[in-house]
């Protein structure tokens, strides 16, 4: 990961704040303003897509909704790993000028009813979370979709020292499916509280993953890989757990049917796995035209998506082309969805996309007519 620094300094008495995801499917049903959600409604049929900037939630603002401002003094969660001792680790970040650090927390207990225990795995089949406790004899429970409400997991959350730690809990409220393409894409919705002298200031539980006017969203999971929260650059291993919000590019892209465990077949009629289109999902979703930090684009802005599959997942109208996609960025670029946003280029500059999309590429998007109330913000 570009710009990312391993050291473990971190910022004490901090609050903790989690960047978590899943998609809504092709049409945005989340939108705060009716006469926005009633047109997003109205274009299902051209394979129209919200989007957003963020990799893990659809805005990078308000930071206390778990957007990432330059510098922050908030901790954050993007997932689980496990160690090579056997245990599990939630994986987190601090936020600073100078890039992201590491800041992972020790998972030092579970509870459910009232059994007590060590986690003894954390695994995904697909999006399904299964998670496995063992308790102080040794018996294993294996809790997995309603099994997991009320399951709380107790971090050890270290400062910015690295000396000092904080105690926060993970509370598991809901285990529902989401609105996806394919219909498997599972969401939780997980609240967090914060212990130790915070707490009394009147410390409360709060949802892990909030919208754009502090609604509570639902968090999705999958074990083979994390994305950096900054450029959503992938690192893939079978010891890491991706914990999402759904209205963020990761999650989002599930549900646009683009899953990392799921397969399609070329027009040749060879079976791929569609972790690569996801990747360029990723990026054509939050318009960071080459494959980095930088965005392009404005929260609820809607896309049409086109992509070389056989049957496609998705054939939305081409008319107006932005650009084509690739696992790194975009491979070429005509109309971009917001001129109005200062675009420098990239450093290999990016030709017009042909009027009809060619080539080596994943995935292709095309904006609404000029003059439709399609495309309109949230």
């Amino acid at each position: 990961m570009s710009n990312v620094m391993s050291k473990r300094s971190m910022v004490s008495c901090v609050a903790l704040i989690t960047l978590v995801g899943t998609g809504c499917g092709n049409v945005e049903k989340e939108v705060a303003n009716s006469s926005v959600d009633s047109v997003a409604r109205s274009v299902t049929s051209y394979n129209s897509k919200p989007n957003g900037t963020g990799v893990h939630v659809g805005s990078t603002q308000p930071e206390s909704w778990f957007g990432l401002a330059s510098t922050s003094l908030s901790w954050f969660m993007n997932g689980f790993s496990q160690r090579a001792d056997g245990s599990y680790w939630a994986t987190g970040w601090y936020s600073a000028d100078i890039g992201l650090i590491s800041a992972d927390a020790r998972i030092v207990g579970a509870q459910v009813g009232g059994l007590s225990g060590q986690v003894r795995s954390i695994r995904t089949s697909g999006s399904q979370l299964q998670i496995e406790l063992v308790d102080a004899q040794g018996r294993v429970t294996t809790l997995q979709n309603s099994q997991l409400i009320g399951l709380t997991l107790s971090l050890r959350v270290p400062d910015v020292t690295g000396l000092l730690y904080q105690s926060y809990q993970l509370r598991f409220d809901s285990a529902e499916q989401v609105d996806s393409q394919f219909g498997d894409v599972n969401g939780y919705k997980i609240s967090y509280l914060q212990q130790g002298l915070l707490s009394l200031l009147g410390s409360s539980w709060k949802s892990y993953c909030r919208g754009s006017e502090g609604e509570s969203q639902r968090a999705v999971f999958y074990q083979g890989a994390q994305w950096n929260p900054l450029d959503g650059s992938r690192q893939d291993g079978s010891s890491l757990v991706t914990m999402t919000c759904e209205s963020g590019a990761v999650a989002r892209c599930m549900s646009w049917g683009y899953r990392p465990w799921g397969s399609a077949q070329q027009s040749d009629g060879q079976s791929i796995s569609l972790l690569n289109h996801m990747q360029a999902c990723i990026h054509m979703k939050r318009a960071s035209y080459c494959g980095d930090s930088s965005t392009y684009t404005v929260d609820g802005t809607h896309l049409f998506v086109n992509d070389q599959l056989s049957p496609q997942i998705n054939q939305g109208s081409l008319d107006r082309i932005e650009a084509q996609w690739s696992p790194s960025g975009a491979t070429c670029l005509s109309n971009r969805r917001h001129p109005e946003l200062l675009f420098l280029g990239c450093a290999n500059p990016l030709p017009a996309c042909p009027t009809s999309p060619t080539g080596d590429y994943l995935l292709a998007n095309g904006l609404p007519p000029a003059g439709s109330l399609l495309g309109l913000s949230d």
